[in-house]
Order: C-alpha cells, then sequence, then structure tokens
C-alpha cells in the first residue's frame, strides 16, 4: 500500500486521546483486542505509561497511530512521538481546554515547525466552549490557527457540526450532510469567509480567486491547506466527540486528506530511524523504526550511524490493530518493531550506506529528580543492577548511577509519580522490590590555608618493631584540580622504597576528612622530611605515619566543608518568573540570567544540590505543572558556617 501515514496524538491525561486512537481503529473494522498500554502500571494508575502504537486501514491508506501518554512526567513519550509522525493531532478537552501537556506538547510541536491538526473533543459537555479554546490557542501562539468546523448547540446541547469547507451540516441524529441551519448562516458564513482568507492567504492563485469572488472548491482548499500544514504555516482545528461518537468519520476523512504524504520509495536505499524501545515480555526487547526510505526484510544490512558498526535485521513486526504481527517487508513510511536488535540507542540513525546523513532528532529532557534506591532483600541486591540498566535503556529521561562519594544507588526521573511507577515497574516486571529514600549530600572537605605537620609512628611489642617518622606539608589547590603528591626528600631521611607508603597513607586519610568524615579534595600534600630505622621500619610504618600527619596538618589548615552546586535551568510561562526567582533566592540560588522568549521565560540559576531535593514536586506546585527544569553538575563550594556545623553535627549523630 503506497499510502501510508503516522499520526501521533498528543494532550493532557483525559482530553480521550486513547479513547479517540480506540474508536478510530474500531470504525476501520479491527476486530482484535485494542490496548495501546497494556503495562500493569497503566491497569494499576489509571493512565497512560509509555507510547501506544497501532494501526489500521481507512479507505485506501493505512495509518499507524502513536498514542502519547498525556501525564507530565512522561512527557518523554511525546518527543518521540512527534519526531517520527507525518502529522500530529494535538487533543484537547472542550470543557477544560488547554492544560499543562497540551500546552507543553504544544510547545514541542511548535519550535521544531511540526505539522499539526487541533481536534477539540468532549463537545458534549456541560461547558464546552470551541470558540474560547478556539481564541485562547490563538493567543498563546504565533502559528496561524485555521477552524474547519464550528459546531452546533441547541438549548445547550452538542447537536451537530458544520463542516465549513463544504458549508454543510452533520447532526448528530442524522449523519447525512443537511443545510447550514437558519439560526448559525450568517455565524457560518462568517466563520467560512476567514478560514477562506486564511487559506488562500498561502498561495497567490488562491488569493486572486478569492479576492475576485471566484468560485473556490474543497479540493482545492484542501491541497493548499495540506502544504501549509506539512511546512508549519497553519495548523488546522476540527471538533467533536468521542464519547457520543460525533465528528470521527469526519476527521478520519480529514487526516486522509490532510496528512503530508510520504515521498521515497521502496526502490531508494534504506533508511530509518530507532524511536522508541521496549522490553515485551514474550517477544523480548524491540526496537521501533520508522522508514524514512527504501525497504526492509529479514537479513537486510545496515549501519548504526551512530557508532558506524554494522547490523543485520532479523525480525520484524508490524500491527493489525495494537498487535504485533511478524511480516516479511516494510517499506517507506511504515512504522514496525524490531525484534532480535540488540545495543541500537533510541534517536539512533540506520541506513543501508554508511554515508548517509543522520536525522536530527529533538533533545530529551534531563531528568532532575532523584531517589536512592534499596533493595529490600539480597535476592533484590544480585537482580537490581540488571533490572535497572535494562529498563533505563528503554527511556531517556530515567538515569541510574552508583554516587562515588556516598555510594549509594541513585535513580534520577522527571519527578516522584515517573519514579513511583518505575519502582513499581521492577516489581512487577523484573521482581525486584526496591524502596527509595532522599540521596545523601556527597559532600566534601578541604583547606583553606597551608598548613605542616609531623608523626612518628612507633611500635615495639617483642620481636621486630615499627618506626617509621613523616614530615608532611599541605597546601590548597585550585577547585576540581583534585590532589598532588610531591616527594621533596633530599638525602635519605626517608628511603625510596617507602615513599610509595607515605603517598599510600595520605589517600587513605583523603578518604574521610576531620570535620564530618567527608573526602577530600584539592590539596597538594609534600613529604619534605622523616626518619627511619634499618631493622624496624617498612612500607605499612610510613604509611601510619603519613595518615596521622595528614590528620594533623588537616586540622591547622582551616578545613572546610564543600557541597556540590549545579546549574539549574527553569523554563516557565512569564507568569510565574517572580515567584520562581524569590523562591530560587530562598534556596541559596544565584541567578545567572533569564532569557524571555514571547511569553515564556528560561530561568538560569546556580544552586546548591542540597536545597533541590524536592524542587520538582514544590515548582509543581508553585506553576500549577506548567514550568519544567533541568540540572547540570556544575562545582563545589565551601558551605556557609552555619550549615556546616549542622552537617558536622548531624553526621556525629550517624556515626
Amino acid at each position: 500500500m503506497e499510502n501510508r501515514h503516522s499520526i501521533c496524538l498528543v494532550g493532557h491525561s483525559s482530553t480521550g486521546k486513547s479513547t479517540l486512537a480506540a474508536m478510530m481503529l474500531a470504525k476501520s473494522g479491527i476486530t482484535t483486542p485494542i490496548s495501546f498500554d497494556p503495562s500493569k502500571e497503566e491497569k494499576d494508575n489509571g493512565y497512560s505509561i509509555d507510547l501506544g502504537i497501532g494501526s489500521f486501514q481507512w479507505k485506501n491508506a493505512l495509518f499507524t497511530i502513536l498514542d502519547a501518554p498525556g501525564g507530565a512526567e512522561f512527557i518523554e513519550e511525546v518527543y518521540k512521538g512527534v519526531t517520527v509522525a507525518d502529522l500530529n493531532l494535538l487533543v484537547i478537552h472542550a470543557e477544560k481546554g488547554i492544560e499543562v501537556v497540551t500546552e507543553r506538547a504544544w510547545e514541542i510541536i511548535s519550535e521544531s515547525s511540526l505539522p499539526a491538526i487541533v481536534f477539540v473533543n468532549q463537545l458534549d459537555r456541560e461547558n464546552a466552549d470551541f470558540e474560547k479554546i478556539l481564541s485562547s490557542l490563538k493567543e498563546e501562539s504565533a502559528r496561524k490557527f485555521v477552524a474547519l468546523q464550528l459546531p452546533i448547540f441547541e438549548e445547550g446541547r452538542f447537536v451537530g457540526l458544520i463542516d465549513l469547507l463544504t458549508n454543510k451540516a452533520l447532526y448528530l441524529d442524522d449523519r447525512s450532510k443537511k443545510d447550514v441551519p437558519k439560526f448559525l448562516q450568517e455565524k457560518a458564513s462568517k466563520w467560512r469567509e476567514v478560514m477562506l482568507d486564511e487559506i488562500c492567504s498561502l498561495d497567490d492563485e488562491l488569493m486572486r480567486k478569492f479576492l475576485e469572488e471566484e468560485e473556490i472548491s474543497p479540493q482545492e482548499l484542501y491541497t493548499i491547506l495540506k502544504q501549509g500544514i506539512a511546512t508549519g504555516a497553519v495548523t488546522a482545528v476540527l471538533c467533536g466527540s468521542v464519547a457520543v461518537d460525533h465528528g470521527i468519520d469526519l476527521l478520519m476523512d480529514t487526516l486522509l486528506m490532510l496528512t503530508p504524504a510520504v515521498t521515497a520509495s521502496a526502490k531508494d536505499d534504506f533508511a530509518g530511524l530507532i524511536f522508541n524501545i521496549t522490553a515485551d515480555p514474550y517477544l523480548g526487547q524491540l526496537r521501533y523504526l520508522k522508514l524514512l526510505s527504501g525497504s526492509i526484510s529479514p537479513g537486510t544490512s545496515c549501519f548504526d550511524l551512530h557508532t558506524g558498526g554494522k547490523k543485520t535485521l532479523q525480525d520484524i513486526y508490524s500491527f493489525n490493530g495494537t498487535k504485533e504481527v511478524k511480516v516479511t517487508s516494510a517499506g517507506p513510511g511504515e512504522i514496525v518493531a524490531l525484534g532480535k536488535l540488540e545495543s541500537l540507542d533510541i534517536f539512533t540513525t540506520i541506513a543501508a550506506k554508511s554515508d548517509y546523513t543522520p536525522v536530527a532528532t529533538l533533545s530529551f529532557p534531563k531528568p532532575g529528580y532523584a531517589r536512592a534506591v534499596i533493595p529490600k532483600s539480597q535476592s533484590d541486591v544480585e537482580k537490581m543492577s540488571t533490572a535497572i540498566k535494562e529498563l533505563v535503556n528503554t527511556k531517556k529521561t530515567l538515569k541510574f548511577e552508583r554516587d562515588p562519594v556516598t555510594h549509594e544507588n541513585i535513580l534520577w526521573g522527571m519527578g516522584d509519580i515517573h519514579l513511583a511507577v518505575f519502582i513499581a515497574r521492577l516489581k512487577n516486571r523484573y521482581n525486584v522490590f526496591l524502596d527509595m529514600a532522599r540521596p545523601r549530600i556527597p559532600y566534601k572537605e578541604t583547606i583553606q590555608k597551608e598548613a605542616t605537620a609531623q608523626y612518628r609512628h612507633k611500635k615495639q611489642s617483642g620481636g621486630r618493631g615499627q618506626f617509621g617518622e613523616v614530615f608532611l606539608s599541605i597546601k590548597p589547590l585550585a577547585r576540581d584540580t583534585g590532589f598532588q603528591f610531591i616527594d621533596a626528600i633530599k638525602g635519605a631521611s626517608i628511603p625510596g622504597q617507602y615513599i610509595p607508603g607515605v603517598e599510600k597513607g595520605v589517600i587513605e586519610a583523603m578518604e574521610q576528612g576531620v570535620l564530618a568524615q567527608f573526602p577530600v579534595v584539592d590539596v597538594a600534600a609534600t613529604v619534605f622530611d622523616g626518619k627511619f630505622h634499618p631493622v624496624d621500619s617498612s612500607e605499612l610504618a610510613f604509611k601510619l605515619a603519613a595518615s596521622r600527619a595528614f590528620k594533623l596538618a588537616m586540622e591547622q589548615a582551616q578545613p572546610v566543608i564543600l557541597e556540590p552546586t549545579v546549574n539549574l535551568t527553569v523554563r516557565t510561562p512569564e507568569l510565574y518568573t517572580g515567584d520562581i526567582i524569590s523562591d530560587l533566592n530562598s534556596r541559596r540560588g544565584k541567578i545567572l540570567g533569564m532569557e524571555p522568549m514571547g511569553k515564556i521565560t528560561t530561568i538560569n540559576a546556580k544552586v546548591p544540590l542540597a536545597e533541590l531535593q524536592t524542587y520538582s514536586p514544590d515548582l509543581k506546585s508553585l506553576t500549577q505543572g506548567r514550568a519544567t527544569f533541568w540540572i547540570e553538575p556544575d562545582t563545589y563550594q565551601p558551605v556557609p558556617a552555619n550549615l556546616q556545623q549542622e552537617i558536622i553535627n548531624k553526621s556525629k549523630k550517624e556515626e
């Protein structure tokens, strides 16, 4: 089939995206059970977690539907879906209007000028307001929005809609097209005039016809509108209600008419984009591919353009509804799942030729919410790392690491709900049970001035004793320099074979500082004198002497606790800028700058990591979930004196 289209449904939770997707499949004749997200986590929570995929045939075209979750913390799935969709369908709740994820999804779409159509759903609701939503869309975005339909309300009840392209009315209780009712003729005429003006402005010849009042056919309008949608110059707005099954057939016909066409040929060299990875309980790990050109079959060889390595495709699955079906080939424009194919990351381009230009993709948001994960049993300890790594491989907004300072296992995500869902997935899918806790801050210690100390280690307990004396000087180094060891021994006060023992002693002493037993950094240690005994000296004796000498010197060198700071970027509607800056000031943050872009402001700040452990839920509360943030590690800075004593006291209690 030559006409292949992929549509990504995006919008806030409870706008009816998944119900709409399921209805489109059912209307096309799909009789198998439809489930876009069959995961246990979805069933337990009542909302989608992963990008759902299904396909159906409508008239002469094959459609693949990508159903993106509507939860703010699962925004990664929107990035995946819109990147490979030929058209994005933004679903808006007719009663609630433009909500948080709707707003964020539209930002993603508009920033990259991606093709889109808006569908205002649930017009049967009591307080549905199509005109208000249309006005809000026009106010919030610089892109043109063109209403192709006008809802019909009688006595406050949604009973039908007017197709402005054909200037005909479609009623809920009678699917045939009728004349526009008299009480709406004037309004419909005005709306149609606006629609014609907006569409004709995209084409000189069409505008000439419009100005000279020549007849313009719906097909001419569809042709130019399709071009405008493809370039992101215009966005069509449709309406209806999934709940009462009205406007859905017209929506599907409109998608057929307006979705940008796939121009590549099956005869071209193969190229495609891996955009999603899942772990199927029966088929194993699946990688989802959008074919950009050419065709594939089992045995097709290609290059991983990220690593340069060569791959051979094996199992290929298409979709019948939402069920995977093994196939022997796939062509341009199709979305398929690939089995038995390892080591290909999300947003990796694969192609028949190694010199193919990789596809430009969106950058995923970075996780900014961290929790320490603690296995509940020894069995969980043994399985945890493998299970988490496999899970993290499927999600770009999850990150797992072991903190080198606190030695905790840290799981990063987009927020508390996000992490809770995937902790549940580890239990349900991998039988790994984990608790979560607020992670300890990886403080460090350093010194602020030079100091010198001497220590003699002497022990005699019968037989050969232990003897080593070390004179050590230490001085502070520039931040993030690390550690330097300098051998300044002249003569043979300490024989050369014992110097490695001195260095080991200093390094071991630096593992726990003198204030709160945090690792010591950014120090240069110089051994400049010492004494040895020809019989009792050993490398161990000098290691113990050096360790104690370092501790004594550090106590005199104005030790200080260092805390990690991060570069924080907050992206917020301008309405909340003042509140966010005030909040960051209360968190000891330093505002580095602000960048207004339309109605969105980006705030850059440097903030101590300790002040951000609850920032994800706090920012959500402060901005009604409309702001997003990400952090990048920066450097370490001295802790204020009053806080340093609190940290020392807390450390002593934990000993």
